[in-house]
């Protein structure tokens, strides 16, 4: 999984500057992963006893975006995926700390 995560990274950050070639399909779906791989790392992370860093307001408000994304403006559907990437990495950053 862990080779997974930085081409993941690449990829919404891709997406974020490519938001306007980007299909309301596929930022749904790059968000549902993106909010998946999150809880994931969070709990992977709280499992072994370490500090979990604080997610964005964006990260955590995933949930409540999610159904707003078909009429969502392309800048703002950037910046949600730039911070679903930043977390992704930030938390990433955190594990490999662990081993």
């Amino acid at each position: 999984m862990k080779s997974v995560i930085p081409d993941f990274v690449s990829e919404l950050y891709r997406s974020a500057n490519e938001v306007s070639k980007t299909s309301t399909f596929e930022r749904r779906r790059l968000v549902e992963r993106a909010a998946r791989m999150i809880a994931e790392q969070r709990i992977q992370l709280a499992a072994t006893g370490n500090v979990v860093s604080m997610p964005s307001s964006v990260v955590a408000g995933l949930a409540t975006i999610l159904p707003q994304i078909d009429d969502m403006p392309d800048p703002l559907m950037s910046h949600i995926l730039l911070e679903c990437a930043d977390e992704i990495r930030k938390l990433h950053v955190l594990w490999a700390k662990t081993e």
